[in-house]
């Protein structure tokens, strides 16, 4: 359970051996695999530890993206980050879940589309697929410029292909957040990444980088 949502239905029956792990189990048999989606993938960044949809997976077909699609919870209430204690008490309950050190890294696909995850649903309905976005959507941006923003903006939505690697970072202390202002009235701002020349892009309060493009 994670702020009274439950997170593994069947954390007993996790088969962590499984190339994509399924959180969500049919909740008529409780068996691996019977049922489509609830699948996470499990990536380390830094000191934490990330459960996030398993991008990888679901960009391989269609059919795949229903298959591997995320847990119900998740699609509202988003991922989750956790410090190694936290980790390790996770552990404690789902016996079988890998050591904090051997989590796998983020690669940097997986750290764009997660944050092409975490876009507004109106701007980006499929976060999938990032060449769907809305542009026309967002009226202006908080920083000195707003056309390079968004010129910064549409490049990381671009394909995650036109990157290789990245960077972890922390913003300046004397920058702010950049935010667009959409013409939507469920989220008027959405905060996009730090105001540097060289923005960093914005996970979590505590997770920030800077993809390389692919020269």
């Amino acid at each position: 359970m994670c702020d009274d949502v439950v997170i593994c239905n069947a954390a007993e029956r996790i088969d962590w051996s499984d190339h994509s792990t399924q959180f969500e189990l049919c909740e008529a048999c409780l068996i691996e695999g019977c049922s489509p989606g609830g699948r996470v993938a499990i990536r380390r960044i830094g000191d934490r530890a990330l459960v996030i949809p398993d991008f990888t997976a679901m960009c391989q077909s269609d059919c795949d993206a229903i298959e591997f699609a995320p847990p119900r919870w998740m699609l509202t209430k988003g991922c989750i980050s956790l410090p190694p204690p936290g980790w390790a008490e996770f552990q404690s309950v789902c016996i079988g879940a890998p050591s904090f050190d051997s989590l796998a890294p983020a690669s940097t696909a997986e750290l764009l589309r997660l944050y092409h995850f975490q876009a507004p649903r109106a701007f980006l309905p499929d976060y999938l697929a990032p060449a769907l976005a809305n542009w026309d959507l967002i009226l202006c941006t908080s920083g000195h410029d707003s056309k390079m923003d968004l010129v910064h903006l549409r490049r990381l939505f671009s394909d995650p292909s036109t990157f290789e690697g990245h960077d972890f970072c922390t913003p300046s202390p004397d920058r702010y957040t950049v935010s667009a202002f959409l013409d939507d009235p469920s989220l008027s701002e959405w905060p996009l990444f730090s105001s540097e020349p060289d923005p960093a892009v914005c996970i979590s309060p505590d997770i920030h980088f800077r993809p390389k493009p692919r020269i």
